[in-house]
């Protein structure tokens, strides 16, 4: 319990990366299946990444993120992605399995695939669930890559419309944000943490 609290609690977002230092793209992959046992409603599991690993691909991806360096000297950049249509794309292997575990009748499939599918039929909607689902998994993945000894930086600063273009993402993909990751510069010293919010700052009870 103390190991995952210390894991969660010396979390920070790095802004300085060893530049010299690469991460296997199956390392990456076994952090991302590890960060996609994340919860999502249904199960739908709306979300989608493209991994930047590629050292020319990072440069672009660098200008497309108005140049941050941490892009380029990160040992991979993911790209998490909301699909908007995972309520139509992936409600039938998600309720397959839920017949072949038992959790479900096959008699009850289409009913609840109904269901399902007019909760994500609105776009707004369908939209506040998929980015809602992903940054979960997001989380996870900035957790889990502590867990095996790297570290991370969520980003929002980048040109959208470039993004889309370089990604060749379709209108029901939308980009949420973008994961740095990689080992610290052991050069470099970290600032304190910055303050954080007490519970009696941002709760309430009833």
């Amino acid at each position: 319990m103390k190991e995952c609290l210390k894991l969660i609690t010396e979390r920070r977002s790095i802004t300085f990366f060893d530049p010299t230092k690469e991460v296997s793209l199956e390392l990456i992959k076994e952090i991302l299946e590890v960060s996609a046992t994340a919860p999502s409603g249904y199960n739908l599991q709306p979300w989608q990444v493209v991994v930047v690993i590629d050292k020319e691909k990072k440069k672009k991806l660098k200008e497309i993120c108005y140049n941050q360096q941490k892009v380029e000297d990160a040992c991979a950049n993911v790209v998490i992605i909301a699909n908007t249509r995972a309520g139509f794309d992936n409600v039938d292997r998600v309720l397959d399995s839920w017949i072949e575990l038992g959790y479900i009748q096959a008699s009850a499939k289409e009913q609840l695939k109904e269901t399902i599918q007019k909760g994500w039929s609105d776009p707004q909607r369908a939209k506040k669930k998929a980015i809602r689902d992903a940054s979960l998994f997001a989380m996870n993945l900035m957790i889990v890559a502590r867990m095996y000894g790297l570290e991370t930086h969520p980003m929002e600063g980048y040109d959208e419309t470039k993004l889309r273009e370089f990604l060749d993402l379709k209108e029901h993909q939308e980009p949420v944000m973008i994961i740095a990751i990689g080992y610290k510069d052991p050069n470099k010293t970290l600032l304190p943490r910055a303050y954080r919010f007490k519970f009696e700052e941002f709760g309430k009870t009833l």
